[in-house]
C-alpha cells in the first residue's frame, strides 16, 4: 500500500490522525501507543527493508568470521562469488570463476561442532561451480563452514532494522518517517488504535483494531510464504548434482 493512499506520511501526521479519530487531546499518549505498535512490528518483512546483496559485503577477519552488520534484523541469504569478488559491484560479478558457495543457516552449536571436526575429514575434490556451505551466528560474528580465509568477501542479503518514529537520528533530528510507515501505513494506524483503546481499557474496540492489524500482517506473511516477496523456500537446490560429502552436503 502506498503512503499516498492515507493522510499519514509522517509521525506527526499519524498522531494527528489518531487524535482526530479518537477525540484524544493527549499527543504524548498517542506517541506512546505508536511506540508500542513499533514493538509489535519489529520483525516485519517488507521489500523496502531488504538490502542489495551485491552491495552489502561482509569481510572475514583473521579467524574467518564476518561481523554481524549493526543494521541486520534477519538474514535471508549469504553467498560467496569466489576469489575475484568485487566489493559493492551492484550486480553479479562476471569475473568470478567460482566456486560459488551458497550458505545454509544452522544452529550455533552445530556450526561450532562442524568447525572443530572439519579437519578430521578429507577436503572435497572435484568441487562443482556451485555448492552449499553453512553459517550461523556465534557471539557478534558469523561463522562459516567450510571456513573462509581472512579478507574473504561474503555477499550479505538480509532484512534491515528501521528507525523508530520520534527518536533522534545521527544528525540530531527527530525521525518523522521510515520505510515501514511509507510502505505499511495501515500497520501503524491499526496498531496505534489498538494500543490506544487497550490502554483506555476499551477492550471491544481494542480487539477490533487488533484483528485488523493481524489481518494486514497475515496478508504480508501470506505473500512471503508464497514466495511473492521472499522468493520461494529458504533452502535452495543447486542444478549441479556432484557426489555427496557428509559435511558440506554438496548438491
Amino acid at each position: 500500500m502506498s503512503g499516498n493512499l492515507l493522510p499519514v506520511q509522517s509521525g506527526d501526521d499519524l498522531v494527528s490522525f489518531v487524535q482526530q479519530f479518537t477525540g484524544s487531546n493527549d499527543a504524548n499518549e498517542i506517541q506512546q501507543c505508536v511506540y508500542l505498535t513499533e514493538l509489535m512490528m519489529r520483525n516485519i518483512e517488507l521489500p523496502a527493508l531488504r538490502t542489495n546483496p551485491w552491495s552489502t559485503i561482509g569481510y572475514a577477519n583473521q579467524y574467518g568470521q564476518v561481523p554481524i552488520p549493526a543494521d541486520m534484523n534477519r538474514p535471508i541469504l549469504f553467498f560467496n562469488q569466489g576469489p575475484n569478488t568485487v566489493a559493492a559491484s551492484g550486480g553479479p560479478n562476471s569475473a568470478t570463476v567460482g566456486p560459488w558457495i551458497v550458505y545454509d543457516r544452522i544452529g550455533d552449536r552445530d556450526i561450532i561442532t562442524e568447525i572443530l571436526d572439519q579437519y578430521l575429514y578429507l577436503n572435497p575434490v572435484n568441487v562443482p561451480q556451485v555448492y552449499r556451505g553453512k553459517f550461523s551466528e556465534v557471539g557478534q560474528n558469523y561463522e562459516f563452514v567450510p571456513q573462509i580465509g581472512a579478507g574473504t568477501a561474503i555477499n550479505l542479503y538480509y532484512y534491515t532494522t528501521w528507525p523508530l518514529l520520534f527518536t533522534t537520528d545521527n544528525s540530531g533530528n527527530q525521525v518523522q518517517t521510515n520505510v515501514v510507515l511509507s510502505s505499511f501505513p495501515e500497520g501503524y494506524v491499526y496498531g496505534t488504535l489498538h494500543n490506544y483503546y487497550y490502554k483506555r481499557k476499551m477492550m471491544e474496540d481494542a480487539d477490533k483494531w487488533l484483528a485488523k492489524f493481524n489481518l494486514a500482517w497475515d496478508t504480508i506473511e501470506d505473500q512471503n510464504n508464497k514466495g511473492k516477496w521472499s522468493g520461494g523456500h529458504n533452502k535452495l537446490t543447486s542444478v549441479f548434482q556432484p557426489r555427496r560429502d557428509q559435511r558440506f552436503s554438496l548438491r
